[in-house]
């Protein structure tokens, strides 16, 4: 589940629900005149990110080509309404109701209060998928604060969720124009020039990113499978390596870059980091799969049939494991029958960061 957090108190918190190798989109709509970030966590493979809050509201979003569009969320703790505990939550039927009965009196709220009432109703909306209603309700929240980075952005995403590109990327524009160094939307945006197919651009957006925020491995690891598809392996290497530095147990980094050099050959290489990367969760079966395609280009078929049979217990509807082992097996048989060396092509690497 992916979440937008407004909180309208003095506290502010950040509250994300992941998967294990999903990266959610996590909004922050912030009230801070100085600069507390915004932590997200890339996959357990969850990296840091952080958006600087310059401005009265700051926003930051965490964007990956596997979650896109969630719907907004908001904590709050403070406001008038008695319905605001209502309006928070999980339940999107519950939360209508109660922001709804928050905005019956919301004259009686601070703006910050008034536009996130209209934000979590217009969450609630988008997520029963009644974009019309959540689209106005986000109207209603800009006419409150027109100048809000982490509104825009929360629109887009819900524009990337209907499938509206063109539409998402006005909106990060203007959540952009709004914080020109908020690494979260140019995440987001970068994920709108990917699915528009402009990579160039993409990779321009996750590198201002990358420097905006010098925590965050997001947009590392999307540019490194971005270089990575486009063939340009030293690349992807450097942007892996840095996501592995920034965070040292972000499994994907290092499954990544094992990928990039299995690419190139480098087998012993590629091994080192899908070894790394299942030290850090065993049950990778992405690297799995990847250490045993390393293991069968080095002809060493027990060790890759050991790796591909744990993929599958991983997870049991892998077809590339399954083909794996099934081939290990035939080639193991043959050469135990005397047989010289089999001839074999080891596949390509499996890419959970992509």
């Amino acid at each position: 589940m992916q979440i937008v957090i407004l909180n309208c108190g003095a506290a502010w918190t950040v509250t994300e629900i992941s998967g294990l190798r999903a990266a959610p989109l996590t909004l922050a709509y912030a009230a801070t005149l100085s600069g507390s970030h915004v932590q997200h966590m890339y996959e357990t493979l969850n990296s840091a990110a952080r958006a600087a809050a310059r401005t009265r509201f700051s926003a930051a979003l965490i964007l990956s080509s596997a979650l896109i569009g969630a719907p907004a969320l908001a904590a709050h703790k403070g406001g008038v309404s008695p319905a605001w505990d209502q309006c928070r939550a999980p339940d999107p039927d519950a939360r209508i109701a109660g922001c709804s009965q928050v905005i019956q009196e919301i004259d009686k709220e601070t703006p910050h209060g008034q536009a996130a009432a209209y934000v979590n109703r217009a969450g609630a909306y988008q997520a029963k998928g009644d974009f019309a209603h959540a689209f106005e309700d986000f109207g209603k929240a800009l006419q409150i604060d027109p100048k809000s980075s982490v509104i825009f952005a929360a629109r887009g995403a819900a524009n990337h969720a209907k499938g509206d590109l063109d539409g998402a990327l006005a909106d990060y524009d203007q959540a952009i124009a709004l914080d020109k160094k908020n690494a979260s939307a140019l995440l987001a945006r970068a994920h709108i020039w990917r699915a528009k197919g402009d990579v160039e651009k993409a990779l321009a957006d996750l590198e201002e990113a990358a420097k905006a925020d010098p925590k965050s491995t997001a947009p590392l690891v999307t540019a490194g499978a971005l270089h990575h598809g486009k063939g340009d392996h030293d690349r992807a290497i450097a942007a892996f390596s840095e996501a592995a530095k920034r965070d040292s147990k972000l499994a994907a980094a290092r499954n990544g870059r094992g990928a990039c050099h299995y690419a190139k050959g480098e087998f012993d290489k590629a091994i080192a980091d899908f070894d790394a990367a299942l030290k850090i969760d065993a049950k990778f079966a992405g690297a799995l799969v990847n250490r045993a395609n390393a293991w069968r280009a080095k002809k060493d078929f027990a060790r890759a049939k050991a790796d591909y049979d744990a993929a599958l217990a991983a997870r049991p509807d892998l077809v590339s494991a399954k083909k794996g082992s099934e081939d290990m097996a035939r080639l193991i048989a043959k050469k135990a029958s005397g047989a010289s060396t089999p001839a074999d092509a080891a596949p390509a690497a499996e890419h959970d960061h992509n």
